[in-house]
């Protein structure tokens, strides 16, 4: 098992997910269509490479990730090349002959920037040819569309577009999932590391969602993130005691995979000429694994980019007094709305939104803030707050 950092781990370095690949298995076979939900780092992506990997009989996944989509037409667009892209064709060959068959026989004459030309003359816009596709499959397993980043490409449209557009795509989307036909041929898993609910609840939209099965993803179990730090540690021939492994653990606090590997890859680095792993290299590796900006920044690129003016200064206000006071009691954050001249609700609509895309939580007391990982809190205080 390699070390990997800020990248989607597959195969044998994956650490695996049971509980969360059994759960979203049994969705999929009850013809749910599935809303993968987390914030961001936590693993979703990973999850998703496992399914593409390992799909269970009857059913071909293809993985598409939307988040440079500014638009419906390019959406739509993605979602149709994925389908006819050379590689995911080719590569149905072995697993599923038929099927490989039957897209193959379907005749395009010609791709535009706006569409698609059928043999039969037809020429249509990429969300008709997307259906049109379907609808000529005729298969007995089922497609697995995965589509990653699809909140991002809901606001990336309500900001180069407007919000009608935005709300059209959502309608769009439960259309097709409440098309019997089409469901049984298609299953919708949709993901990304910011909270889809979130960004339809800011416009009006959660009804258009409200027909998914939210699989959660948690960070891991104590026991579970202990055996997969031993692990890697193992895998870089390195020997760790028990109790620091309680010890690193105890720091990190918020056990996603991604800060566990962040900091065991900067213990290595520590202590590359002694393989028995030190408590005060740990300690050394907080403050290294901090130096890393591109891991982190994304962080305050994403609250500019999700809020407005006002809204965006608040977030950083409460952000910033949360790193610096650790827990911060939700009067004092209504006190800061009120010196931005923030009413109280959409206040607490930016709160949810920073609980949603995993800044924060209220999980000990739910009037009182903290931030999620205090590697995060550590950073926001050093190159934000101050």
């Amino acid at each position: 098992m390699q070390t990997i950092v800020g990248q989607v781990a597959r195969g044998e370095d994956f650490w695996d997910r049971k509980d969360e690949m059994e759960d979203i298995w049994k969705a999929i076979e009850s013809g749910s269509h599935i809303l993968i939900s987390a914030p961001r780092r936590v693993g979703k992506t990973s999850i998703m490479y496992k399914v593409v990997d390992e799909p269970k009989e009857g059913y071909i996944p293809i993985y598409v990730n939307t988040e440079s989509a500014d638009s419906q037409q390019e959406f739509w667009q993605k979602l149709f090349h994925a389908l006819v892209e050379e590689e995911f064709v080719n590569g149905l060959k072995a697993q599923a002959y038929l099927f490989w068959k039957k897209l193959k026989g379907i005749k395009i004459k010609k791709i535009s920037s706006k569409g698609v030309e059928f043999g039969d003359g037809a020429e249509l816009g990429f969300i008709d040819a997307f259906k049109q596709l379907i609808k000529d499959l005729d298969s007995d397993k089922k497609l697995l569309i995965m589509i990653d980043e699809f909140a991002q490409t809901i606001e990336n449209i309500i900001k180069f577009e407007d919000e009608k557009k935005a709300v059209n795509l959502l309608k769009n989307h439960r259309e097709l999932r409440q098309d019997r036909k089409f469901c049984e041929k298609v299953t919708f898993v949709y993901a990304g590391s910011i909270g889809l609910e979130s960004v339809v609840a800011k416009i009006d939209a959660s009804r258009h969602i409200n027909d998914l099965n939210s699989i959660k993803v948690k960070p891991l179990e104590k026991d579970d993130a202990k055996k997969f730090v031993h692990e890697l540690f193992k895998a870089n021939l390195k020997k760790i005691s028990q109790k620091n492994i309680e010890y690193l653990l105890n720091m990190i606090e918020w056990l996603i995979p991604f800060h566990i590997q962040l900091i065991v890859q900067e213990v290595v680095k520590l202590q590359r000429n002694n393989q028995n792993i030190q408590s005060s290299a740990i300690d050394r590796a907080f403050d290294e694994a901090l130096e890393h900006k591109q891991y982190f920044e994304s962080w305050l690129s994403k609250i500019k980019t999700s809020f407005k003016n006002e809204e965006f200064i608040f977030a950083k206000m409460v952000l910033n007094k949360i790193s610096e006071e650790q827990a911060v009691e939700y009067k004092h954050i209504v006190n800061l709305a009120s010196k931005n001249n923030m009413d109280e609700e959409d206040a607490k609509a930016v709160i949810r939104s920073l609980v949603y895309d995993g800044y924060i939580n209220n999980n000990d007391q739910p009037k009182i803030y903290r931030f999620n990982s205090p590697l995060l809190r550590m950073w926001w205080l050093r190159n934000v707050a101050n």
